[in-house]
This record gives C-alpha cells, sequence and structure tokens, in this order.
C-alpha cells in the first residue's frame, strides 16, 4: 500500500453517527431548505514554483435566485487524504447541505486526489497555494459576496486552511471567517505520538516533513474569525481536548479577528486543567444540524 493509500485511511470513522446521507435537519433548525443546483468546474492553478494544472470543483448554489442576487459563500477543505467530490455524499456535513441554507459552497479535489493530477501533497505548501487559487476563483463568480466568503474545515483540512491564511491568503478577497471542525493542532495528536498506523512512515522526527503541517505553528497569524466545533467525544482524539485549546488560544493570543469554541464565550484563554468548566458538544447534539445551526450563526458576525 502506498503513501497515498495509508493517508487515505485517515478518513476511517470520520462520519458522525447517523449523519452520512441523513436528511436535512429542518426540524433542528426550524427551517426549509433551499432548492439547489450544482455544476462541475475546472480551475487553473498556477503555482509560484512548477507547472501549472486544473484542479476539479463542484459548485453548489440555491436554484432560481434572481439576476443580480449574491449569496454569502464557503469553500469546504476536505479531512484525511479525501477528496472534494466526497461531500457531494456520505460525509459530515454535504455541500448541497450548506447550500441548502442560502449559500454558494464549492468543494474541489486537492492535487493528487480524485480528478486532479498533479503530486499528492499531504496538506503542505502546494495544497496551500490551491486552495488560496480556489478560494479567489469562488470569490469572482457572479452570485458571489466576496466580502462573505467563509471556510469549512473538516479535521486535518485546519493544516491546509490555516497555512492558506497566514502564507499566502487570496488575492481577491478577504477571507471572512474560518470554520474547524475538529482539526489537530500538531504533529503528536496528528501522529497519536508515533502510533498512528496510518503515518507510519511519516514520525513526528521528521521535522522537515512536519515543520510544513502544524496548524498550531499557523493558526496566531490568521486575520478572519476563527471557529471551532468541538464535540466530547470527537471523531479521532476522542475526549483529549488539548489540540482544541492549543489551537484556541493561539488564536486569540494572535491576530485572529475573534476566536469561538461551541457556545463559550468568544475571546477566551482555556486552561487544560479545567477542561470541564467549558461547554464540549454532547453526544446527542452532535450532528449535522449542529454544524449548519453554527455555521449559520458565524456567517453573520
Amino acid at each position: 500500500m502506498g503513501a497515498f493509500d495509508f493517508i487515505g485511511r485517515l478518513i476511517n470513522g470520520l462520519l458522525l453517527p447517523g449523519s452520512g446521507g441523513a436528511a436535512f435537519p429542518t426540524d433542528f433548525l426550524q427551517i426549509e431548505p433551499l432548492k439547489t443546483d450544482f455544476e462541475k468546474a475546472w480551475i487553473e492553478i498556477n503555482p509560484a514554483r512548477g507547472t501549472s494544472y486544473r484542479v476539479y470543483a463542484h459548485v453548489h448554489r440555491p436554484s432560481g435566485g434572481e439576476c443580480g442576487t449574491k449569496y454569502p459563500a464557503v469553500v469546504i477543505v476536505p479531512g484525511g487524504g479525501s477528496c472534494g467530490t466526497d461531500y457531494d455524499g456520505n460525509t459530515e456535513v454535504t455541500a448541497e447541505d450548506v447550500a441548502s441554507l442560502g449559500f454558494v459552497v464549492l468543494h474541489y479535489d486537492p492535487c493528487g486526489r480524485g480528478k486532479t493530477r498533479s503530486a499528492e501533497d499531504f496538506w503542505g505548501p502546494k495544497h496551500r497555494e490551491e486552495l488560496s487559487q480556489v478560494v479567489d476563483y469562488l470569490s469572482t463568480l457572479t452570485d458571489v459576496d466576496s466580502k462573505d466568503v467563509g471556510i469549512l474545515s473538516f479535521s486535518i483540512g485546519i493544516t491546509t486552511a490555516t497555512g492558506m491564511l497566514s502564507e499566502c491568503p487570496p488575492k481577491n478577497c478577504k477571507v471572512k471567517y474560518l470554520f474547524d471542525w475538529e482539526g489537530p493542532s500538531n504533529r503528536i495528536n496528528i501522529t497519536k505520538n508515533d502510533t498512528h498506523k496510518p503515518l507510519k512512515d511519516y514520525p513526528c522526527s521528521d521535522d522537515a516533513f512536519w515543520k510544513e503541517r502544524e496548524a498550531v505553528r499557523f493558526i496566531g497569524q490568521i486575520e478572519c474569525g476563527y471557529f471551532r466545533y468541538q464535540a466530547e467525544n470527537e471523531h479521532m482524539q476522542g475526549t483529549f481536548k488539548g489540540h482544541a485549546v492549543e489551537l484556541l488560544n493561539e488564536a486569540a493570543a494572535g491576530k485572529a479577528l475573534w476566536s469561538r469554541c461551541n457556545d463559550n464565550p468568544p475571546d477566551i484563554q482555556y486552561d487544560i486543567d479545567k477542561q470541564n468548566s467549558y461547554y464540549w458538544i454532547p453526544e446527542h447534539l452532535n450532528h449535522k444540524g449542529q454544524i449548519l445551526k453554527y455555521l449559520l450563526e458565524i456567517h453573520k458576525y
């Protein structure tokens, strides 16, 4: 099994219980979903170094909008070794779910995955430069409000998202917020201290590899809002909260416009020794309805 196949195993267990393929949570959100359409797109990527290539993407949007209507927009950054097209189907939240709220939503196959050619970069410099140009593409669509563009990252997608926002932000728009669904902070919790078998070929001692792939190195430099979704018992780290606390504290102490986790007060410093005093999403609320509820809230900040 090759390196990419090992990385792809990270998506095992990524789905929330009962969320894959679940219907739009009308009762939970107390709103009716909008009808949506989607189209395929190929986005030209021109890296600072190397050969240009095209990224395969889908763009979902509300159906039948009046001419001139501008919608808020979201780019989905996939977790693990996932393809963006996975978000058409059995994922925590689908692109259609988000578009049903009144957003234009873009999800894409990062290089080395799905229909996008070029080499896999495992959430590194090439992936973040690529994401920057993907966000730029979305912001220039005629039905997108370029002042209301957010990023929704899943799991280790936080590494690509924070790296992009700190190192090579989009040129055509300013990202309004970063919504982080249970992303890891550093090489220790990503590899589970070198015990996570899918990453056995990337030990923590490989500094050249990991110094480009730790969200904690980047998050203090992001200038948009930062929202953290954190369950009491999460998809990869169980009841461990150190990664969430590390990212939240660095964001609050850094350049972020604001930071918040779940329903806790904004812009606070978290004490890992008092983690029971904070609100983490309980099992009965850990579903797509809760994710969509928070997305609706923070995009209005």
